[in-house]
């Protein structure tokens, strides 16, 4: 039997456990199809918070995925959870994060496998210009500036292969190693993980009939460990105020996700700025 329990609130940051055993089939080239949209939680007090999340779609050659929460209807989020085998691993993400005229970018890792062009497909935006600091952010009764702050190095947009808005792509890992794996977005993931673009990967042999399944296959001289059953455990929180903050930015006009976060004049993060640029 499959269960699932997903804890809404939880102080610290995402967990995942599998509590072995069951699960899935043999091993080949297996691929999942994943869409990356809005969605919408609703908390034990009954409000509902825009969220962003993962959805499945029909599985090829040997995955599967799911909802990690079957009940949860179309619209409604769920992290997902996917068993495949040992081996390689394609997954075909879809970008749907388009906000009428806005959209964002969004990529995905998995936590300890190397793949889907993670380290190697990195993209970066120039560092903000901090030249103006003393006089501006900080001014002082004497205007002059008395030193120059050093040239900041470009910041991290996303850590894995960028995907646009309307977009699909194949994202391969070549060899999985079994064991329970957190996905996410590699995506200002500060702000795409906190939103829901997270779920959990299974990477084991199921059982199969009367044949236990094998959770890690032997290594030496230790045993291989098998199993009958699991039931898989994804722990997170959820912040309203922060996720509709978020919702708020993105569908305000003008909004830019590459934009770097400035309080100078004119700028995102100066408050006197003009609607339309402010906060966007």
């Amino acid at each position: 039997m499959r269960t699932n329990n997903m804890k809404a609130i939880l102080k610290g940051a995402l967990r995942v456990v599998c509590i072995l055993p069951f699960a899935a089939v043999a091993a080949f080239g297996q691929t999942v199809n994943l869409t990356a949209g809005p969605a919408t939680a609703t908390l034990p007090d009954g409000s509902a918070v825009p969220m962003w999340g993962y959805s499945c779609g029909a599985p090829v050659a040997g995955a599967t995925c799911a909802k990690l929460n079957p009940a949860a209807p179309a619209g409604v989020w769920s992290p997902v959870v996917i068993t495949v085998p040992p081996g390689p691993l394609t997954i075909s993400l879809t970008n749907s994060l388009a906000f009428g005229a806005n959209s964002v970018p969004t990529s995905l890792v998995i936590v300890g496998q190397l793949g889907g062009g993670l380290g190697t497909t990195a993209t970066s935006m120039p560092g903000p210009d901090h030249s103006g600091a003393q006089p501006i952010t900080w001014p002082i009764a004497d205007p002059t500036p008395t030193g120059v702050p050093p040239v900041q190095g470009p910041r991290v947009q996303s850590f894995s292969t960028e995907i646009l808005a309307g977009a699909t792509t194949s994202l391969t890992w070549t060899a999985l190693r079994p064991g329970t794996y957190l996905i996410e977005s590699g995506t200002h993931p500060s702000i795409q993980g906190p939103m829901g673009l997270y779920g959990m990967l299974v990477v084991t042999t199921a059982p199969a009939g009367t044949t236990a399944g094998i959770a890690y296959p032997a290594v030496g001289t230790a045993p291989a460990v098998n199993y009958n059953a699991e039931v898989p455990l994804l722990l997170s929180e959820i912040d309203p105020v922060q996720n509709r903050a978020v919702n708020t930015a993105v569908n305000t006009a003008g909004f830019s996700e590459t934009a770097v976060w400035s309080g100078q004049p004119g700028q995102c993060g100066n408050p006197s700025s003009a609607v339309g640029i402010v906060n966007t």
